[in-house]
């Protein structure tokens, strides 16, 4: 008797690694998988989506004052950008301090308009 609950447990055991070891996909699977996948004009856009690229030497003097100062005191410019919206100039300037990031928005007199961590 004993030998016969041995087989069927080595059976059991068995039937459940095979299981285990599928290999075929599920249609969730696939969803997971093609949502893993996303090309970056299905995420949501930015206001800076149409902003062009532009070194931190680029930037205006105001905008460059205004980071060398006291706010701004260990922040590196780490990107910057450039965009027009409604006739204005706007800059966007991503920092890093260490492993911390913040980014400011500025208008091209180097007035903040919005700043977030």
């Amino acid at each position: 008797m004993k030998k016969f609950a041995l087989a069927c447990m080595l059976s059991l055991g068995s039937i459940a690694l095979l299981h285990a070891q599928d290999s075929t996909a599920t249609q969730n699977d696939q969803a997971t998988q093609s949502d893993r996948y996303q090309t970056p004009a299905q995420e949501p856009k930015s206001d800076y989506s149409d902003k062009d690229a532009i070194s931190a030497t680029e930037l205006p003097a105001a905008i460059q004052d205004k980071l060398k100062g006291q706010d701004y005191t260990g922040w590196m410019v780490s990107k910057a950008f450039k965009k027009e919206k409604d006739g204005k100039v706007l800059y966007a300037v991503e920092l890093k301090n260490g492993s911390d990031t913040k980014k400011v928005k500025f208008d091209a007199d180097g007035n903040v308009l919005k700043e977030k961590d």
